[in-house]
């Protein structure tokens, strides 16, 4: 299993560009990146920084998305069976797993993982590939545990950063047996047995 999960951060930010770059060099050619904007509602801003920042890096860049009726189900199946790196972009968490469900594309991404495709996820996208995450609230004043897929299990907190979160991320530990705590700019990366951080921010991980 290929996992690259990420605390958060803006894309674009100076302080952003070695994560951006460790996506595109995760492969050992110019990746084939596909983009799922979901959590976002596919904001077109997101799509256009994403395309501009990666194809930038000389990567080929596809956007898969689920809030119109542009793209067919066979387009967006295809996309994700010669993708080289799936990237799930951050925002909101229950959306994601609904429409991901919605469309079936759970099922494509997990069959995607299983054969050794690079998943990257940002905040949203990296709780989506744990077994549990600290997520915003519905209400967006609190912090709360929520479930993933489960690819890789424990629970995984991205902007650590945030104090709130953190404490709620705390709060939560004695449950777990391993966990994984991510502020901005920072990433946990597993390629089958190796696992290393990438950024300068502290990261808690138990086992």
């Amino acid at each position: 299993m290929n996992l690259m999960l990420i605390g958060g951060g803006q894309l674009v930010a100076p302080s952003h560009q070695f994560i951006n770059r460790h996506v595109v060099q995760l492969t050992k050619h110019a990746p084939h990146i596909v983009f799922l904007p979901t959590a976002s509602r596919d904001e077109s801003l997101y799509q256009y920084q994403f395309r501009d920042t990666y194809e930038a890096l000389g990567a080929i860049v596809s956007v898969v998305t689920l809030f119109d009726d542009e793209q067919s189900m066979a387009t967006q199946r295809r996309l994700i069976e010669c993708a080289d790196i799936l990237y799930v972009g951050g925002g909101n968490y229950p959306l994601l797993v609904q429409m991901l469900a919605l469309k079936g594309m759970d099922l494509w991404l997990e069959q995607a993982v299983k054969r050794g495709i690079w998943y990257v996820g940002v905040s949203a996208g990296a709780i989506y590939a744990m077994e549990y995450g600290i997520r915003t609230s519905e209400d967006g004043t609190d912090y709360c545990l929520d479930t993933g897929q489960g690819w890789l299990s424990g629970c995984i907190c991205p902007h650590l950063n945030q104090e709130k979160r953190a404490t709620r991320f705390q709060e939560h530990l004695p449950q777990m047996n391993h966990a994984i705590g991510l502020p901005d700019d920072t990433a946990y990366i597993l390629s089958g047995t190796d696992h290393y951080r990438l950024g300068e921010g502290h990261m808690l991980c138990f086992k």
